[in-house]
This record gives C-alpha cells, sequence and structure tokens, in this order.
C-alpha cells in the first residue's frame, strides 16, 4: 500500500497539486481532466520531480528523503509512449538496460530477461527490432524493463493510449494480471481501462483531491442523475440539442439515449462515466 500525505506541488507560481493524500492499493485508478495533476503526481511518486511538501509512505515505511521519493527499485514508472533503440531487437534493448540497472553479471541478466519476456507475453519476438513492434508490444516491452528490477509498484500512464481495440484487450488483460503480484497505478482518460481493470479510484482536479473510494461508490455519486430515453432516429436531433447525451445505443426499433440530467423519461443505474461527470461537476 501507498500512503500519500499532504503533497504539494507549485510550478512557476501555479499551485499544481494541493495537499493531495491518497491511500492507493490494489489495482489503482487516477483520473481527472486535462491538467489536474496526475501525470506530475506519478512523477513525484517515481522520483522525477521534487514536492515542495508531504509524506509518501510504502508499506509503512517513509520514502520521502529532503523533497524528493527516494529512487528505489520499489516503483516503475512506465510513461504513455515507450520507444528506445529502435534499431536492435527486444532482447538486445532489454540486455542493455538491464546492465544500466546493475545486473552486471551475464547470467543473472538472462534470467531476468528471460523472466520478463514470459511474464509480458513476447516469447517469440526477442529478436524483433524495436522499431518493427506495434505500439503494444512497445509497451509491453516497456513493462518488461520494470519487471526486471522487480519492483512492488507499478505505474502506468495512459497505458492503453494510440492502440486499437484487440491490442487494448490483451494489454488490460497483462495489466489485470499484474495486479496479483504488484500495487499498479493506472492514469487513463479511456473509462472502460478503469471499469475494467480499477478496483479503488482516485478523482482530480485542479491538483485536488475530489474522490476516493471504490467503483460501486463512485457510481452511487450519480444516482437520481442518469435518465434513458428510447427515440427514433428523426427525434434524436431534438433531444440531442436538449439534453447532455452520455451514450448512444442503436437497435432495430430506434435508438437508446443515455444522458445526464436531473430528470427525464426512465431513471437507469449509473455507471462509471456517469459517477465521475457527478463528481467533477459537484452535483451529488
Amino acid at each position: 500500500m501507498i500512503n500519500i500525505s499532504g503533497v504539494n506541488k507549485k510550478i512557476k507560481k501555479h499551485q499544481i497539486l494541493s495537499n493531495v493524500s491518497l491511500q492507493i492499493e490494489g489495482i489503482y485508478g487516477l483520473v481527472g481532466p486535462n491538467g489536474a495533476g496526475k501525470t506530475t503526481l506519478m512523477k513525484i511518486l517515481s522520483s522525477l520531480i521534487s514536492m515542495d511538501g508531504g509524506r509518501v509512505e510504502i508499506d509503512g515505511e517513509n520514502y520521502v528523503k529532503g523533497k524528493y521519493v527516494k529512487a528505489n527499485h520499489l516503483i516503475g514508472y512506465l510513461p504513455q509512449d515507450f520507444m528506445v533503440y529502435p534499431k536492435i531487437t527486444v532482447e538486445e534493448t532489454l540486455d542493455h538496460i538491464a546492465i544500466l540497472q546493475g545486473m552486471m553479471n551475464k547470467k543473472e541478466r538472462e534470467m531476468a530477461i528471460w523472466e520478463a519476456i514470459k511474464k509480458v507475453n513476447l516469447t517469440g519476438h526477442e529478436n524483433k527490432k524495436m522499431m518493427e513492434l506495434s505500439g503494444g508490444m512497445r509497451k509491453r516491452v516497456g513493462i518488461a524493463q520494470l519487471l526486471m528490477r522487480k519492483p512492488s509498484v507499478l505505474i502506468f500512464d495512459e497505458p492503453t493510449a494510440g492502440l486499437d481495440i484487440e491490442e487494448r484487450i490483451r494489454f488490460r488483460n497483462l495489466l489485470k494480471n499484474l495486479g496479483s503480484e504488484h500495487t499498479v497505478i493506472i492514469s487513463s482518460h479511456i473509462v472502460e481501462d478503469i471499469e475494467f481493470l480499477c478496483t479503488k479510484i482516485g478523482i482530480l482536479k485542479s491538483g485536488r483531491v475530489l474522490f476516493e473510494g471504490t467503483p460501486a461508490e463512485l457510481k452511487a455519486h450519480a444516482e437520481g442523475y442518469v435518465w434513458e430515453y428510447h427515440v427514433s432516429p428523426e427525434e434524436l436531433d431534438s433531444i440531442m440539442a436538449e439534453k447532455e447525451v452520455i451514450q448512444l445505443l442503436e437497435e432495430e426499433d430506434g435508438v437508446n439515449v443515455r444522458v445526464f440530467a436531473k430528470e427525464g423519461a426512465k431513471q437507469v443505474a449509473p455507471r462509471l462515466i456517469d459517477g465521475y461527470l457527478a463528481v467533477v461537476r459537484g452535483v451529488n
């Protein structure tokens, strides 16, 4: 578990994070509008940037030294896109990174590389050059180089951004499996990622924590604000002009339209995106 208490960060007189406190465990979804401070918080946890104040504990031990979270093998961070050494193979890339990580023993490196490749389902692709890989496979190489250090915490920034549907499904399943052995933090704008993967969610807006809890608790914030209409295609333009449409579902006899509003035709159970909208807008 990661316990974050009162973390603050200011950049050029602009307050990026304000007294952020979170308890991170399991597969944790960090969500919020653009500019909410999500990437800044992940970089602080990964020792890439300093903070102005606060405390970060991992499994009960304080990991702050000065203004930085202590750089250590416990935390692995994968940014949105991972591309290094495009003209060398996956195995050569991982071997080079392993040396940079301090693994000087060749047999130790080979074992760590083999275990990491197997864990991220890249077996059979070791001899492909990095530039020959799809976006999803490059991300898996990125995870493999993290796993060689055997971290207990994995942090992913927009892990499925830019992936096609099949790659996204495969990558979600990989992250789900990693969650059984690691604390996983995911920042994503793709609600389906959070809904499928996360056991706990934190919402940031303008550098402040608006919500932290389970998916069920987040959905509950939208109770009474989600309604459904069944309309003909001819009526669709009219309702879209009058209501805030969340989802459209075409059927043989018309279109089911879900809207976010105080009242409507038929009240329905909220989904995760509905709870997110309710929290960000402060309606409940």
